[in-house]
């Protein structure tokens, strides 16, 4: 006699009216949960509470047996199908990255997310994950390279005169140029071969530090407690690598020995002598911006904003309409200062016209 079906609980979520099988080893389950993996998205397991019809023990067997026979990717691929599951190169590539190997365990623990939700393995072919080559991968993470990201990596080769990271891998390569555009904007940095070494040195601890925070948020804090020890010490020892190189080499500014830098500049002394009550140290701020110094440096810092800076059509409308703003602006500013004008002239005729007339009225009295 059939069992009725239960009211599924939230954890189990499974109808007990029927046992599940495994198809392949033929063993039988009253309860599914943690027997077999879930294809929630799918639409072959709906009789079956979204539970596949491979139990766990059989699909690790199956891919150890695809990943012997034929690779690792294509084992992923093999087992996608058979559980009707979406296939991502991009998440397949993470987690070895990650984890250092691969799991069918570790994949349907991201592919469940919601970010691959009412998606199964039809959407991989229909997008063409399942044949993409190693090339056209690489070029799909560099089309998600940002605006930012392209400028900081365009500086950093400029200056430096070479791709530091060229071998790298693309995703890597983002991450590295982010981290190494900030150290560059002291101008020694690339100057001096020997620290621009050591500032590389530590842009790649970083990376190792962010891979290590990567694995440690995939582990468990009970189950993986000696790896996760043991990536801790990886990152303590990263960390303490880069405070050596940073304090050796003055990289950091909090480690510089000269806290004198800057104190020579023009800017610095005027501010000093301004706090120190010197008046003539004041500078005539016509004569200021209309002297062949300053439109030399005004005129480079223009060229090179053109040669340099990347502006889309965006940018370019953005400044035309700026441009357009500042122009009536000034324009205004300067119709109010001829009134201005008009109106002191107007106060200087008169004074004039007083004084006159006051000398005369003294010239008549003292004759």
């Amino acid at each position: 006699m059939a069992r009725k079906p239960k009211v599924a609980d939230l954890n189990d979520n499974f109808d007990d009216s029927h046992v599940y099988t495994c198809l392949r080893c033929g063993r039988s389950y009253e309860n599914p949960v943690g027997k077999f993996y879930k294809s929630q998205w799918s639409e072959c397991f709906t009789k079956n509470s979204k539970f596949t019809h491979i139990c766990k023990d059989c699909v690790n067997e199956l891919f150890l047996y695809y990943e012997k026979k034929y690779n690792t990717k294509s084992a992923c691929i093999f087992m996608c199908y058979k559980l009707d599951i979406p296939y991502y190169y991009s998440l397949f590539d993470s987690i070895i990255k990650a984890n250092n190997n691969f799991s069918m365990g570790l994949y349907m623990r991201q592919i469940n997310g919601r970010q691959y939700q009412y998606q199964d393995f039809s959407q991989s072919i229909l997008a063409g994950e399942i044949g993409k080559t190693a090339i056209e991968v690489e070029q799909d993470k560099e089309v998600r390279w940002s605006k930012q990201d392209k400028q900081n990596r365009d500086y950093a080769i400029e200056l430096i005169g070479y791709d530091p990271f060229e071998d790298y891998p693309e995703v890597d390569r983002r991450f590295l140029f982010n981290q190494l555009a900030p150290y560059l904007e002291d101008e020694d940095s690339a100057e001096d071969a020997y620290k621009l070494s050591q500032i590389l040195q530590i842009v790649n601890n970083n990376k190792q530090i962010h891979v290590c925070d990567k694995r440690i948020a995939n582990l468990d804090p009970v189950k993986d407690a000696n790896d996760i020890k043991t990536l801790n010490v990886i990152k303590k020892d990263l960390v303490a690598s880069n405070d050596k190189i940073a304090k050796e080499n003055e990289i950091s500014v909090k480690n510089r020995s000269n806290k004198d830098v800057g104190k020579s500049t023009l800017t610095y002394l005027m501010r000093d002598l301004r706090e120190n009550h010197f008046d003539k140290a004041e500078a005539d701020y016509y004569d200021q911006l209309s002297g062949d110094g300053t439109q030399w440096a005004i005129s480079v810092s223009q060229k090179a904003l053109l040669d340099h800076c990347l502006f889309d059509e965006n940018d370019k409308k953005e400044v035309y309409e700026t441009q357009i703003k500042l122009i009536d602006d000034l324009y205004k500013e300067l119709d109010d200062k001829k009134e201005q004008v008009r109106q002191l002239l107007i106060q200087v005729d008169e004074l004039k016209s007083q004084l006159s007339t006051e000398e005369d009225g003294d010239n008549n009295g003292s004759s």
